[in-house]
């Protein structure tokens, strides 16, 4: 079988949540499946990228576009006549990521996540990642209405998608969406499953033991855990109205740790908790380590996330991993990833949050009945064959690909 090499592109950065930890994931399920017929190239267009990956055993190259390169990259993408298109080829064969692309002789290129670059690629087939198309079932929130996000990510999709050699998503409710959504054959969509972030399950192993003790750290007793960057559909508020019900109504006072970076919603989450009156209750240690991450899982109550975005999400399946009961969105897709192994909340109503909250606290058995029900779900996902799929895309591929020189 013939040799294929693919430009396996990482281009997120450190820090901005699930979705650099799901290009990690990826990127060393990669180094699982070289073998005789897959050659795996890692390159970024973030320098950076290139110290953070080798501290993973990922050996990458930086990949540097111009700024003007990239404006005349998309002038060209733009270019659909056939004839102007032969006179642009004449005075540049490819466009210029294509070409830096070309000098590693490259046969498929596989993009981590949902990337323009893909537009610019004329001669080279790939696959993308599509991690969800949220600004559809929720376009309500500003980080989809701004600054046209929502244009931007239709024009993308309906571009890079119907072109794909292939398509992963993270759920049967993701690929049903790509093909009614964006008119995709489903023969081309594989669904590969989120799993639970590599870094942090390498540093459970390693912290058997509580190095950071949170509630003297943090000043608290006990406390619900949400990591999440502060965007408006992470639905931080409807955790403040949750905690005041618990409190006002069963008389349960429990404090929350939002881990996260701002990006934009954080002072207006700030100042609800002090209308509210938890502004000695809420706590923001921002961006943290590793090694924080998994004691604030570990010690907590549990992990509540009301997030709006799905269908699914990596928290969950680390907490499940960490022996943390979850409360999770009563939404469709949302409630597959976590079946019976998390309390489900109505993202209508606070209060079911405050009375599963109650139920956890209260209910020994069904603490430890969750934990058990969230490992094996956790386990499920783990064990799930993602090379497989992979490979039996590069297989399929290369069969096509001895077709030319």
């Amino acid at each position: 079988m013939r040799l294929i090499r693919v430009g396996v592109i990482f281009d997120q950065k450190v820090g901005v949540g699930g979705g650099y930890h799901q290009a990690l994931n990826s990127a060393l399920m990669m180094l699982k499946i070289k073998n005789k017929f897959v050659e795996p190239i890692f390159l970024t267009t973030i320098k950076k990228n290139i110290s953070i990956l080798q501290k993973h055993g990922i050996n990458a190259e930086y990949i540097n576009l111009s700024l003007l390169e990239k404006l005349k990259d998309k002038f060209r993408r733009e270019i659909l006549n056939k004839h102007i298109i032969n006179i642009v080829k004449k005075i540049k064969k490819s466009s210029s990521f294509e070409k830096k692309l070309i000098k590693y002789k490259i046969d498929i290129v596989y993009f981590l996540s949902p990337n323009d670059l893909s537009q610019s690629l004329e001669k080279l087939n790939y696959i993308t990642t599509l991690w969800d198309t949220c600004h559809r079932d929720e376009p309500e929130f500003p980080e989809v209405r701004d600054n046209k996000e929502f244009e931007r990510r239709e024009e993308n999709y309906k571009r890079i998608l119907p072109k794909a050699t292939a398509i992963l998503v993270d759920s049967e409710t993701s690929k049903a969406n790509v093909v009614n959504r964006y008119n995709v054959d489903s023969d081309r969509i594989y669904v590969m499953p989120f799993i639970a972030s590599e870094t942090i399950i390498r540093k459970i192993g390693i912290n058997k033991t509580k190095k950071i003790n949170i509630q003297k750290k943090f000043n608290l007793d006990s406390y619900i855990f949400y990591p999440a960057q502060f965007w408006a559909h992470k639905n931080h508020i409807y955790i403040l109205n949750g905690l005041r019900l618990l409190e006002i109504k069963y008389g349960i006072k429990i404090s929350a740790i939002f881990s996260g970076n701002d990006m934009g919603n954080k002072l207006y989450v700030e100042r609800y908790a002090f209308k509210l009156g938890l502004q000695d209750r809420v706590h923001f240690p921002g961006y943290v380590s590793d090694e924080e991450m998994v004691e604030l899982y570990r010690q907590s109550i549990a992990l509540v996330m009301p997030s709006y975005f799905g269908p699914t999400n990596i928290p969950p399946l680390e907490a499940f991993k960490l022996g943390v009961p979850v409360l999770y969105p009563d939404k469709k897709g949302m409630r597959d990833q976590v079946g019976n192994a998390a309390l489900l909340m109505d993202l209508k109503d606070p209060n079911s949050m405050a009375i599963n909250l109650k139920a956890i606290i209260e209910k020994k058995d069904l603490r430890e009945r969750l934990v058990n029900l969230g490992y094996e779900k956790y386990k499920y996902y783990q064990d799930f064959d993602h090379t497989k799929i992979l490979n039996d895309i590069f297989k399929n591929f290369s069969i096509k690909r001895i077709a030319w020189d």
